[in-house]
This record gives C-alpha cells, sequence and structure tokens, in this order.
C-alpha cells in the first residue's frame, strides 16, 4: 500500500520555475555573470547554493549565494496565483486515506515552511526535507537515500512526484517510483520518470490502481514503469 507521497516544491506545489528562471537570469547578470539561457537550462530543479560554487571560480562563492537569497526573499512572488489548482483534492485525497504527505525539495528550508503556511497547506505536510537539513542536493540519490532511512518507509511504498530532470534523476536512482508532473515551459525531458502525468488529478487515480492491485496481490507498480 501507499504509504507516504514525496512532494517537490518549486514546479509540484507552485508552479513557480518559470519565474525562478527569470529571476535567476536577472540577478547573475546583476552579479556579473553574464549567462545564457542555454546554460540555465541544465540546471532547472538545481540548488543554487550547490550549482554556483561548482559553476564560477570565485573568491568567498558564500558571499554570492547569500546576496542571491537575501534578494530572493525581498521579491513578491505570488504564491497564491502560482498553487497548482488541481493540488489540493490530492492533498485532500492523502489526508483522507492516511497517506503521508513530506515536502522534498532543493530550496530553502525556511522558504519551504513559510511558503506553505502562507497557503494554508502547512497541515498537509508532516515534514520538510531541504538540501539544508539534509546536507546533500539533487541530483545526488543520497538526498532521497536519506528521507527514506529517516522515515524508515519501505521504498515500494512511497511515490515521489518531480518535475525537473534533477529532481527525477535522483528519485530514479534511489530507487522509487517517480511521477513527473508535465512541465511545459521548458520542455524538459522526464523520458526518466515511471511516468508523466498532466495534473495531481491523474496522480490520485494511479494511488487508487497501485492500492487496489495489492489487496488483490499484484504488482501493479510494474505497470505503470516505463
Amino acid at each position: 500500500m501507499i504509504q507516504a507521497v514525496f512532494f517537490d516544491f518549486d514546479g509540484v506545489i507552485c508552479n513557480t520555475e518559470p519565474e525562478f528562471f527569470e529571476y535567476k537570469i536577472q540577478k547573475m547578470h546583476e552579479m556579473g555573470f553574464p549567462v545564457t539561457r542555454e546554460f540555465l537550462l541544465k540546471h532547472v530543479g538545481e540548488s543554487f547554493r550547490v550549482m554556483f560554487p561548482r559553476e564560477f571560480s570565485v573568491e568567498n562563492p558564500e558571499n554570492y549565494v547569500k546576496k542571491y537569497y537575501e534578494d530572493m526573499e525581498k521579491e513578491n512572488f505570488d504564491y497564491k496565483q502560482l498553487m497548482y489548482p488541481t493540488l489540493l483534492p490530492l492533498l485532500e485525497y492523502c489526508k483522507s486515506h492516511h497517506i503521508l504527505c513530506f515536502i522534498t525539495s532543493n530550496s530553502k528550508q525556511e522558504r519551504l515552511e513559510k511558503v506553505c503556511k502562507d497557503l494554508n497547506i502547512d497541515s498537509y505536510f508532516h515534514k520538510y526535507y531541504s538540501n539544508e537539513v539534509l546536507k546533500v542536493a539533487k541530483p545526488n540519490p543520497q538526498f532521497y537515500e536519506k528521507v527514506v532511512k529517516d522515515l524508515s518507509i519501505p521504498k515500494e511504498n512511497i511515490l515521489v512526484i518531480e518535475d525537473s530532470q534533477h529532481g527525477i534523476q535522483a528519485a530514479k536512482d534511489a530507487h522509487l517510483f517517480t511521477i513527473a508532473l508535465q512541465e511545459n515551459y521548458f520542455h524538459l525531458d522526464q523520458s526518466y520518470a515511471d511516468v508523466i502525468v498532466k495534473d495531481h488529478l491523474e496522480i490520485i487515480n494511479i494511488i487508487k490502481q497501485l492500492n487496489h492491485s495489492q489487496k488483490r496481490g499484484c504488482n501493479e507498480i510494474e505497470k505503470f514503469r516505463r
């Protein structure tokens, strides 16, 4: 039976990736790094605090990372408008069927907790896992391995919802059943995921089918794997 669902945040809870992408281009140009769109497309879904010091040889990279996040917190992103309208039915379904929900994101821990509280969805989530807390970031599969170890839930009873290639790779390489929420802005390659869905309502149907098949002693999860 499905016991837990792991939700990435950006691109799964809220459709923030396009706005963050444009913000990142602007901010990096302001900081003196005239990156191209093609360069940043390779890093959609990756933590800035991990990407920046790896890709740019500068003194005290932590100062740039700090400024990036401090300035980002001052931006007035309208998260209520960006939250996916099909998210709440999935959260309600999980709650009513005693399926635990967790946020698993490369974003900052404080931001995850604050935004979910502001959106009035914090009560649906039992815990938040960021790369700050885990000390490892996607696409490293250790990100998800650490979450699974902390929860002690069998991998076959977990679903992961991602959108970016980095997130999908981390979940799949950790041998977790991975659902990609279809992304239509960057046209990222999501083919590594087990299933690609158009909205959260399709995920409800997948959970129903998986749980029904397990009750009958069938391994329906293999039917969904790509």
